[in-house]
């Protein structure tokens, strides 16, 4: 069998920097190919590209980044058997999940997003296991002719639309808290879960790259003063609305703090949706609710985010309000629609 090709892609993040030998402090490294050529035997497994396309803290990353990086992957969709995208930790999630959204189930390819804690010059560094394990993971997967978004940190392998970090320091950063990971890295190869999404030849491979950046997102607190939101929605500036819930959906209903009159506003009289997600990880917001502040924010009009991860809650809504969705109806349904595995269904949305 002739070696994968596979293109890498410098993102950024950790994983490709270096020390300053003066200040101490990590900086981008010079030449990101010469940091990519010292792990060894990585061309025994593959045919490696390297292409760098960023440099800038993953912390500044922004819906038009993921829309740049989107159209790329899909201009060289052909070119490759897989891609890896180095990318910091901190918003590695969004960017999986926005991927996710952007090139759909009509991807014919692996594309394997990684990073690191600590850069690959630091002793005892997590960046060379994790970049090994990215590309083992993208070469088996193309082998499987496996075609979805994944996260590979440590020894998982992640649903990338399912991902979020949890830790700023451990070694096993991402987790996949309502879906079970699919796949787990050993010294004897790559496994993988049988819900991996497998190429489907009759879909086409239609990119959708936009992203609405005027969603809101609030995390709700006790005591919090909704005529604050009020001003927001009233401003013309906000497309989107996301409330992140306490527990399974559920809002302030009593008094001055009441949400629910906010909720009618956005969206009878802005028609703005608003989304009641929540706060915990592995939680769902369902319409079958039994908690009532849960059922009243439904009943005013909210859309609830079923198990979807809050940080694919927010790429999701800002894909949706992109698309041109017309009515509040039709956002909720997509919202509890998976297109690329993201939440249960519930519904039967198209985009």
């Amino acid at each position: 069998m002739s070696r994968k090709k596979i293109l890498v892609i410098s993102y950024g993040g950790t994983i490709v920097m270096v020390v300053d030998e003066k200040s101490k402090s990590v900086k981008p490294a010079s030449n990101i190919k010469e940091v990519i050529s010292i792990f060894p035997n990585l061309e025994d497994l593959a045919n490696i590209e390297i292409k760098v396309l960023s440099n800038k803290d993953s912390t500044n990353v922004t819906p038009e980044d993921w829309t740049k990086l989107a159209k790329f992957i899909y201009e060289q969709h052909d070119n490759y058997d897989g891609f890896v995208i180095t990318h910091g930790t901190n918003t590695m999630a969004y960017t999986a999940s926005a991927l996710a959204l952007a090139l759909g189930r009509g991807l014919k390819k692996p594309v394997i997003l990684t990073g690191s804690q600590l850069p690959l010059t630091v002793f005892g560094n997590d960046a060379r296991f994790n970049f090994e394990h990215a590309v083992a993971t993208c070469v088996a997967a193309a082998e499987k002719h496996i075609a979805e978004v994944l996260i590979v940190f440590n020894d998982k392998v992640l649903r990338g639309s399912r991902s979020v970090k949890i830790s700023e320091s451990s070694f096993r950063a991402f987790e996949s808290p309502a879906f079970h990971q699919l796949g787990t890295i050993t010294a004897n190869g790559v496994s993988f879960s049988p819900d991996v999404h497998i190429v489907e030849e009759a879909a086409p491979f239609r990119l959708q790259p936009n992203f609405d950046g005027s969603i809101f997102s609030i995390d709700l607190t006790p005591g919090q003063r909704p005529e604050l939101i009020e001003n927001l929605v009233k401003s013309g500036q906000c497309d989107g609305l996301i409330l992140k819930s306490h527990g399974a959906g559920s809002v302030p209903t009593e008094g001055r703090y009441s949400f629910l009159p906010l909720i009618k506003m956005a969206t009878s009289q802005y028609k703005i949706p608003v989304v009641v997600s929540t706060k915990f990880l592995g939680g769902n917001v369902c319409k079958i609710i039994n908690d009532e502040p849960a059922v009243l924010a439904v009943k005013y009009g909210a859309i609830p985010s079923g198990d979807i991860t809050d940080v694919m809650t927010e790429v999701k809504l800002m894909w949706l309000m992109a698309q041109g969705l017309s009515s509040i109806e039709e956002v909720g349904y997509a919202m509890l629609h998976s297109y690329v595995g993201e939440v249960s269904s519930m519904g039967k949305q198209q985009v």
